[in-house]
């Protein structure tokens, strides 16, 4: 009874334990249903090799008994087993191998959403060109796993669970004789896998590398070529090339071992079998018929040697290639909402900071922002003046949840802004920063760029015409539907920098961040566009960053920072009166000099 328990009850508790304990299961779950079929599929060509050796043994023995019935009914027999077979081997190829495509689809729209949530400190310390192996290399890796990897463990399993009796049922003796050598399988798979794992895993990492690399010279092409970096950067490529083939090579090496070797272990199999099964039939314990059928079932067990080094080095790559892609995964994100946000004491104010203090994590970087008690009203406007590394630009980041402030330290129309939902707080609040990036679209969709529907032409030039820009795109052949190039290589840095602008206004954001825009800017456009926004747009709350010191005359208030700390607010009169710094500030041609002056004074 306990025999008839282990048979008929604890083998789905086995198999189905494994596939729970196998690490892409759950990525298998959802797609059960097309699994089942291809699974189904796969156990009926299985079904037709196990039984065309047998309907070929039935037809030698017809012939050599003369029997001219029993060699039609196997002839038949064997070209409906092959044509059965065609069939089923399509479905199990399209279900199995076609679900991997799928799951590779997925992870990578999973992988691109944990993308877009991680926060700014994270991409401040991985490198562009490894993010990119992992969503491709990495993946590709995994998809062959639970694709082909997958679906050649199974094979290999079914059919030599399969075949196995059948061997049995011609002569349990060569049966033995056969598997004699086949217990040092598991061992060697064993071995030789792991170093594949460590291989693979260490030759990704220099894959990711020289990637990284690639990545970072073509996006820098025009500094690489005007510092004259170009032979010094044709050795790093070919250093790190280099370093992925020798990896690769490595990992070559073992994986090229592996199958031949199993199949060795096969061959001797057979050998054996010509030997041994040759003197049965001469002596008459077995026929002719019985001894060509146990000949093609060792044959064809050859496959599942193979397919099981096959599957070994496809699923411990996957593996890697999985543990690589969970360390990105794994990334804690930025909370994209928390429920019933409660407005606080400071609901007046469209901007306020009771108390902010942030360093950055993971990093040597001796800075630390400490702000207190800064207020924006609902349509101020305030600027924000200071050296180079006083925290302008991460106090704008904090502002807008590029970087995570502690709960309870920046409030936006009184509620915490960690409270806000981010796509409710971005939309709210629009940066527009010196570094700018445009896609490969026309001009237009680039202004209407992250809205739900695009922008009409009178709209797109409305906003254009805020930012001084309306003129020369007019001038333009196709005007709002001229094609930019490659982050808008076809617009000059002045132009690059306005269209961001009126990609920023056209969300109707209550607060604008101006962080160092308008600096390919001319003086006089940029006074320009900052009173046409000052009158276009009078609800506006704008907090404006700039080296320049030009337009603080035209706002509300200046804020002063250095090294991380306010050192000075009031109006641009007011500073003048009573702060040194920004006295001196005001009277340098620009703030990028003072910057400059001051690190060396304080070497």
């Amino acid at each position: 009874m306990s025999n008839f328990g282990f048979w008929g009850l604890g083998w789905e508790a086995v198999i189905f334990g494994w596939f729970r304990s196998y690490p892409f299961f759950h990525l298998l779950g959802r797609y059960k249903g097309r699994l089942g079929i291809g699974l189904v599929a796969l156990v009926l060509v299985d079904l037709t090799n196990v039984a065309l050796p047998l309907a070929v043994k039935s037809a030698i023995d017809a012939v050599t008994a003369g029997s001219h019935k029993d060699l039609q009914f196997a002839a038949w027999a064997i070209l409906g087993l092959m044509a059965a077979q065609a069939v089923t081997r399509y479905l199990w190829r399209w279900y199995l191998v076609g679900t991997s495509h799928f799951i590779a689809r997925d992870l990578r729209r999973r992988m691109y959403a944990h993308l877009q949530n991680l926060s700014l400190d994270y991409y401040q310390r991985v490198r562009t060109g490894d993010l990119m192996s992992r969503a491709t290399n990495d993946i590709e890796s995994i998809r062959m796993a639970v694709g082909p990897g997958l679906l050649v463990a199974l094979d290999a399993i079914i059919l030599f669970a399969l075949m196995i009796p059948a061997m049995i049922y011609l002569s349990p003796k060569l049966t033995l004789l056969t598997f004699c050598l086949f217990p040092i399988v598991p061992w060697f798979t064993t071995k030789i896998g792991d170093r594949i794992d460590t291989l693979f895993e260490a030759a990704q990492k220099k894959m990711s590398r020289l990637s990284g690399y690639t990545q970072e010279t073509l996006s820098a092409i025009r500094l690489v070529k005007s510092l004259v970096f170009e032979n010094k950067s044709k050795e790093l490529f070919s250093e790190f090339s280099e370093a992925y083939r020798s990896e690769g090579i490595k990992l070559a090496r073992y994986q090229s071992f592996f199958s031949p070797t199993l199949s060795l272990i096969t061959s001797l199999g057979t050998f054996t079998i010509l030997l041994a099964g040759g003197m049965d039939v001469i002596s008459g314990a077995i026929t002719v018929g019985t001894f060509v059928a146990f000949q093609r079932y060792v044959v064809q067990i050859t496959w599942p040697m193979e397919a099981i080094g096959w599957a070994v080095t496809m699923n411990r790559e996957g593996f890697a290639a999985y543990r690589r892609l969970e360390e990105v995964l794994q990334t804690p994100t930025i909370t994209l909402a928390w429920p019933s946000p409660q407005p606080h004491a400071g609901e007046r104010d469209r901007l306020w900071i009771p108390k902010l203090r942030y360093t950055y994590p993971d990093t040597q970087k001796a800075f630390e922002l400490n702000l207190s008690e800064l207020r924006i009203p609902p349509g101020g406007r305030i600027g924000l003046v200071g050296p180079v590394g006083s925290g302008k630009s991460t106090l704008f980041n904090l502002i807008l949840r590029l970087n995570e402030p502690e709960a309870g330290s920046i409030y936006f129309n009184g509620t915490d802004v960690v409270s806000l939902p981010l796509h409710a707080l971005r939309q709210d609040v629009a940066s527009v920063e010196q570094q700018i990036f445009l896609f490969s679209e026309s001009l237009r969709d680039n202004v209407s760029m992250g809205l739900d529907e695009t922008l009409t032409e009178s709209t797109v030039q409305t906003l254009l015409k805020s930012t001084a820009l309306l003129e020369e795109v007019t001038g333009l052949d196709k005007g709002v539907e001229t094609l930019l190039g490659e982050r808008g290589v076809n617009l000059s840095g002045g132009q690059k920098q306005r269209l961001a602008l009126a990609r920023a206004l056209a969300r109707r954001p209550q607060l604008l961040l101006l962080d160092d825009c308008f600096s390919a800017v001319d003086v006089e456009v940029e006074e320009r566009i900052i009173q046409s926004l000052l009158s276009a747009f009078p609800d506006l709350t704008l907090c404006v960053c700039s080296h320049r010191m030009s337009i603080m005359p035209q706002l509300d208030e200046v804020w002063l920072l250095e090294n991380g700390r306010l050192t000075a607010k009031g109006t641009h009169n007011e500073l003048l009166r009573t702060s040194r710094t920004y006295y001196r500030l005001w009277h340098q041609k620009d703030a990028q000099e003072w910057g400059l002056i001051e690190a060396v004074q304080g070497v």
